[in-house]
């Protein structure tokens, strides 16, 4: 790794001999591209199992590397499952191990029925005695629990199941008795906005002062069910408290809990927005959240950008701004997660829209490319937006994105747009399959040159199809295999009218007439190919007519006009 002591980023390749045996470093390399290349040459070549490609990125402040997978191919590795027993008994073994975030994300899980039945939240059910009352009488839901737990444990170490079921139970049973206990000897203060910073300096020296408060929070959220009505009242909480949060940074991380746990269901932002959102609107609105500055800025530049993901208002705006304050960074960590999840995942982002769907993924993948801060983070903006591309040049999609085409020509504008708008190198492939397969197709080529539109304009358009297409970034030979059909029909279409000959027979100056053929050279009025090729030609015997020379160098004003096309045609520097 030596040769590469300079470097911020390189990319080491593995490979394993069998999918049993260890990875083995092969080589190490700067450049992405030729990494995975290599990789899949050695897969091939050499007869590996299988190979890996890892990211390894400089930590400026540790000088140490930090590697991130970027690319894995062949079998899948094969390791023997060793017992250990574990040298503690339990990752929680005290009611207060419960409360931490990893451990509410397991209730999350665990109880996610349950929870949603009475509409509440892991912290709720932590920090409120009626709900901890409430699920003790079930009996079977705590079961269930119990088993989930300590089955996979059991599994894991090999320790005795009925052992670690009991020691689950005493646990919960412990935590239940305590917080029923606390609930009964008002232990949780009432709290109201106006004695909200009195209460928290007050506890600010207590041992258990988060789980005091925590409970105070779940008292006033207690009263209603609705998501909405709940981050209402969190939210004029919180605001008050960061207006005033010197030194009380820690209630903030507090009353975090909660809103990071609602904002986490799906049912939420609907209940927020008072309908029902589909994921592309919620997408959207956790993007606005997560990345405010950005879409901004994004906007700026492209105002389409404010109509797909427009300002937050009320209380998602509240937090937005709260998010601004580095008031709530748990919660913009969250979202931000979420957001790589649900791109993805398989849930369409606008049912039965996919125009929609094509804009609000462009529009969602230019914010939070602009939001990714380290080259780390906008590598995984671009695997997730890869992984959703693939979504858009499935079989299913195409047929519903193009179905409402009333011609031809409509359907290739639509697949084009869709190749300017897909992540990653084989989803660019397959959309310019699609797209190919359009534009070589025989109900193309006979609606272009049997329609009544005049020539001049169907070359136009077959000349701007050309241009969208260079736009697209696809592979050379697909970019080349496209344009050059465009360009044969639009030599068909030239010929059938005569164009070229038309031209020269027009009875207009030889100025005029430079200037239309060099039109056509261009790429402008006519598109690339056989077309242009005649009149750059064409141009080339007129400009050595010495009447036609001369009269182009006496004339700077005409010269000055007819240069830009003649560099767009090559034909100048």
């Amino acid at each position: 790794m030596s040769s590469f002591a300079h470097s911020q980023v390189h990319y080491e390749v593995f490979a394993r001999k069998t999918p049993s045996s260890s990875w083995a470093l092969q080589m190490a390399l700067e450049n992405r591209d030729l990494a995975i290349k290599s990789a899949e040459t050695l897969l091939v070549e050499k007869s590996f199992a299988a190979v890996m490609v890892s990211k390894e990125t400089l930590d400026n402040n540790s000088g140490e590397y930090r590697s991130l997978t970027v690319f894995t191919k062949g079998a899948p590795e094969q390791k023997t499952k060793v017992k250990t027993v574990a040298s503690v008994d339990s990752v929680c073994t005290a009611p207060q191990d419960l409360y931490t975030a990893v451990a509410r994300e397991k209730i999350s899980r665990l109880l996610e029925e349950w929870l949603k039945r009475n509409a509440v939240t892991p912290f709720e059910l932590l920090h409120r005695p009626d709900l901890a009352e409430r699920l003790e009488a079930t009996g079977t839901e705590l079961q269930h629990v119990v088993q989930k737990l300590a089955v996979p444990e059991s599994q894991d170490t090999g320790q005795d199941l009925h052992e670690l079921m009991r020691r689950w139970r005493a646990l919960i049973d412990k935590a239940v008795t305590r917080l029923i206990t606390d609930g009964r000897k008002k232990t949780f203060p009432d709290v109201v906005p106006s004695n909200w910073l009195g209460t928290i300096d007050k506890l600010s020296g207590h041992p258990e002062k988060a789980y005091i408060l925590g409970g105070a929070l779940a008292k006033v959220l207690g009263e209603d069910r609705r998501p909405a009505v709940k981050l209402e009242k969190l939210l004029l909480f919180a605001t008050v408290l960061a207006d005033n949060l010197d030194g009380r940074e820690w209630a903030m991380h507090v009353i975090e809990a909660p809103v990071v746990e609602i904002f986490a269901s799906r049912s939420s932002l609907s209940d927020v927005l008072g309908e029902e959102a589909d994921l592309g609107t919620s997408l959207a609105i956790m993007t606005r959240m997560a990345a405010g500055r950005e879409v901004d800025l994004v906007a700026k530049v492209d105002p389409q950008i404010a109509r797909i993901i427009p300002p937050l208002k009320d209380v998602l705006e509240g937090y937005h701004n709260l998010i601004l304050r580095d008031c709530l960074k748990t919660l913009a960590a969250n979202i931000s997660k979420r957001l790589m999840l649900e791109l993805k995942g398989p849930r369409r982002l606008k049912p039965g829209d996919p125009e929609g769907e094509i804009e609000i993924l462009r529009a969602l993948a230019m914010c939070m490319t602009a939001a990714g801060k380290e080259e780390s983070q906008r590598d995984d903006v671009k695997e997730a937006f890869t992984e959703r591309s693939k979504m858009l040049v499935s079989s299913d999609f195409v047929a519903s994105l193009t179905q409402n085409a009333n011609t031809a020509s409509e359907e290739i504008d639509k697949l084009i747009w869709l190749c300017e708008n897909v992540a990653g190198a084989a989803n660019k492939r397959q959309a310019a399959r699609w797209l190919a397969s359009a534009i070589t197709s025989l109900k193309f080529e006979r609606e272009i040159r049997n329609s009544n539109t005049p020539a001049p304009q169907r070359l136009q358009q077959l000349a701007q199809m050309q241009k969208k297409v260079l736009k697209a970034a696809l592979s050379d030979a697909d970019r080349d295999e496209i344009m050059a059909k465009l360009g044969h029909i639009g030599g068909q279409i030239a010929g059938d009218i005569h164009l070229i000959q038309q031209t020269l027979k027009a009875p207009v100056s030889p100025m005029n007439k430079l200037a239309m053929l060099l039109n056509f050279a261009a790429g402008n009025g006519a598109p690339l190919g056989p077309v242009s090729d005649q009149a750059k030609a064409e141009v080339m015997r007129l400009l050595r007519i010495p009447q036609i020379r001369d009269s182009l160098m006496g004339n700077p004003q005409a010269l000055a006009a007819l240069k830009p096309m003649m560099q767009a045609a090559g034909l100048a520097a």
